[in-house]
Order: structure tokens, then sequence, then C-alpha cells
């Protein structure tokens, strides 16, 4: 018996999700230990992707509210990625905003057909920055 179709893209979604949220307890661990706290200043840079480019035009038109977005092909064909910033402007997160930060990608990009990949955070006054890519 075929799996429903739907069924197949939750799983992935969920398992993207799951995935995110332990990279996030990783990298906040690593931030701690580091010195970063609740009024440390950071900038975020994060990236999304996806296959339709209708899908990319909306999670962008919704992640402007906050952030600084630039839409642009993937290097892997028939991609666009969409990537934002808090840059040239800092925020401040406790671990639980952290946490927050990430399912809340994770969510809005399922909600949009986007995949939430990668983000990184730095701390520029102390020279260190921490990403999932590292993990």
């Amino acid at each position: 018996m075929q799996k429903d179709p739907q069924e197949t893209w939750d799983e992935y979604y969920a398992s993207i999700r799951d995935r995110r949220i332990a990279e996030a307890e990783k990298i906040w661990a690593q931030m701690a230990a580091a010195g970063v706290g609740d009024e440390t200043v950071l900038a975020l840079d994060f990236l999304h992707f996806t296959s339709d480019s209708t899908n990319a035009e909306g999670l962008a038109g919704q992640l402007r509210e906050n952030y600084e977005i630039k839409i642009s092909p993937s290097s892997s064909p028939n991609y666009t990625n969409i990537e934002g910033t808090t840059r040239p402007h800092g925020i401040s997160l406790t671990k639980q905003d952290h946490a927050g930060w990430v399912e809340f990608m994770c969510d809005v990009a399922q909600s949009h057909g986007c995949v939430f990949s990668t983000w990184n955070l730095e701390d520029p006054r102390g020279g260190q920055s921490w990403s999932n890519t590292d993990e």
C-alpha cells in the first residue's frame, strides 16, 4: 500500500524540525559556555530554500516584517534561497527565545512550502560565531 504523499511531507518536515531543535540546544550550550548571556547583542543570519519561486516570495514577504531578506538562486539547480539577517541591527536572545525562534522558523518555512536550513549567530564584540552547520 502506498503512503499518502501529505503524510510523507509531514514526516519530512517533522524530522527537519526535530533536527533543528536539537541543533539549537547544542548551539546554545556552546554559546553559554563562551559567556553569551541574555543581554549579549548578536547578529543573526539564516537561510531557507525551496524549489518554488512563488513559495520563496511568500516566505520572504512574511519575514520582511522583521528581517532584511534577499532571494537568490541556489547553487543547487532548480532551487531558490531565501536569506535573512538582523544586520545591521543586533538582537538579544534568551535560551527560550532562541529555541522558540528555531521552532517558528521551521513552522513558517513549512507553511510556505520551504525548508529552514541554516542559521548563524555572531557575537561581534566577542569575535565568535555559532552555526548549525558546525554540528
